[in-house]
């Protein structure tokens, strides 16, 4: 498994959680592989992080002070071992390009994709690992090496 994997937030908080794909991504963590992710991911971590925190939604089971800080801990530690990809002109750009080939509802989820086929460019063993079946379906118009994690 030592390829180039680049994450987007769905695949990417699976390190956090112990739900279907938590193992794979455990997995490309503990190998020696390069793994990628776009600078705003981060944000949607945190975001969360906070969310199940402070600001549990319906189906959330609020964490405490104690699970938030771990949290924030493990994401501390994991960014020392993973390549953030910040977002430039040619990533925005990149966007009209996947917009022409199909609809994903958040904009970020349109930049991230944007990210990595960027990113692609640069690192040709690099794949896309994602949780979210419309990101996943509309990465695959542009490239064979998607990796759903609902599907595996």
């Amino acid at each position: 498994m030592n390829n180039d994997y680049f994450l987007d937030t769905s695949a990417f908080t699976k390190r956090y959680k112990n739900e279907p794909g938590h193992e794979y991504i455990d997995k490309i963590f503990s190998t020696n592989n390069q793994i990628f992710y776009l600078s705003v991911t981060y944000c949607e971590i945190i975001k969360i992080f906070y969310r199940l925190y402070k600001y549990p939604q319906l189906n959330d089971k609020q964490i405490s002070e104690k699970e938030f800080n771990l949290l924030n801990a493990k994401l501390a530690t994991d960014l020392f071992y993973v390549n953030r990809i910040s977002v430039t002109d040619e990533i925005v750009n990149k966007s009209r390009e996947i917009l022409e080939m199909g609809w994903l509802k958040a904009s970020i989820d349109v930049l991230i994709l944007s990210g990595f086929i960027v990113t692609k460019d640069i690192y040709k063993n690099l794949y896309f690992i994602t949780a979210d079946d419309d990101l996943s379906d509309l990465a695959k118009k542009f490239t064979n090496d998607v990796i759903n994690l609902n599907k595996i």
